[in-house]
C-alpha cells in the first residue's frame, strides 16, 4: 500500500505546534504510521519568534522541506484594511511556493490563519479543532469560555475538513468526554490528552484507506460518513 503524502501547516505561536509535530513524525520513522510527510509550510520566518525559530529549525533538522513565508510582513496595511483581499493575496502567494509538491492532505496543525476559498479550493486540508462537531467555533480559549458560560454537559476533540464555513467542514472523526467541573484549566488539560492520538488515528485510518475524502465528502469502509466517525476516549488512550 503507498504511503499517504502529507503536507503540513503551522504557525508554532504557542509550543504545542511543535509537540504534534514531532509525535507524528515519530510514527512514521518508528513504522506505527504508513506515511511521508513531503513539506511543511510556516506563515513565519526565522527571527520572528521563539517558538517559530525552534518549529523551522527542527523541521531542517529532519531534512524535510521547509517553506517559510511571514504573514506579518505581507502587506500590513491591507490587512488592516481589507482582510478578506488580504487573505486570498496571501494564499495565491503560498500557493505558488507549494503547488509543485504532490501531497494527498494537508494537516492544519496549530496554524493561525483562516484559510481562503481559493486555497481551500486547491488542496485537501483538514483541522484539528478543540471542540465537538455540533461545539464552539473558534480558538481552544473562545471554546472553552463558551462551554463554561452555556453549561455544556460534554466536550471533545474532532478532526474535519476544511472548507469556508469555519470549524464546520465535514467531520472525519472525533472524540467527547463529560465534563465533570467547569474549571478552564481542568477542561483543556481532558481535551489536550486526546489530541495527538485523534490525531494519529485519523492519519493512520486515512493511509489504510479506511477514511476516504472524495469531492468533500467523507467515507468510512466506503460508506458515506454524515457525522463522523465517534473514536472513543479509551481507545484513544491506548494508542
Amino acid at each position: 500500500m503507498k504511503k499517504l503524502q502529507i503536507g503540513w501547516f503551522a504557525t508554532s505561536r504557542g509550543t504545542t505546534s511543535l509537540k504534534i509535530f514531532n509525535y507524528i513524525y515519530d510514527a512514521i520513522k518508528n513504522n506505527e504510521l504508513n506515511a511521508e510527510i513531503k513539506f511543511v509550510f510556516i506563515n513565519r520566518q526565522l527571527g520572528e519568534a521563539e517558538n517559530s525559530d525552534r518549529f523551522i529549525n527542527t523541521v531542517k533538522s529532519f531534512d524535510i522541506p521547509i517553506v517559510s513565508f511571514s504573514s506579518l510582513k505581507f502587506m500590513p496595511e491591507l490587512r488592516k484594511n481589507n482582510l478578506e483581499e488580504w487573505r486570498t493575496l496571501f494564499d495565491t502567494e503560498v500557493y505558488e511556493r507549494i503547488k509543485d509538491f504532490n501531497v494527498d492532505i494537508i494537516m492544519l496543525a496549530g496554524y493561525m490563519l483562516i484559510l481562503s476559498k481559493f486555497l481551500c479550493n486547491k488542496f485537501t486540508f483538514i483541522n484539528l479543532h478543540p471542540a465537538l462537531p455540533w461545539g464552539p467555533k473558534g480558538t481552544w480559549q473562545e471554546v472553552i469560555n463558551q462551554i463554561i458560560n452555556e453549561k455544556h454537559k460534554e466536550h471533545g476533540v474532532m478532526i474535519h475538513l476544511v472548507t469556508e464555513d469555519l470549524d464546520r467542514g465535514p467531520v472525519l472523526t472525533y472524540c467527547k468526554f463529560a465534563i465533570k467541573e467547569y474549571d478552564f484549566d481542568k477542561i483543556r488539560q481532558e481535551g489536550v490528552q486526546y489530541e495527538l492520538p485523534l490525531i494519529k488515528k485519523t492519519l493512520q485510518l486515512l493511509s489504510e484507506e479506511k477514511l476516504k475524502i472524495v469531492d468533500k465528502n467523507v467515507y468510512y469502509n466506503n460508506e458515506l460518513l454524515p457525522k463522523g466517525l465517534e473514536i472513543s476516549t479509551e481507545d484513544l488512550l491506548k494508542i
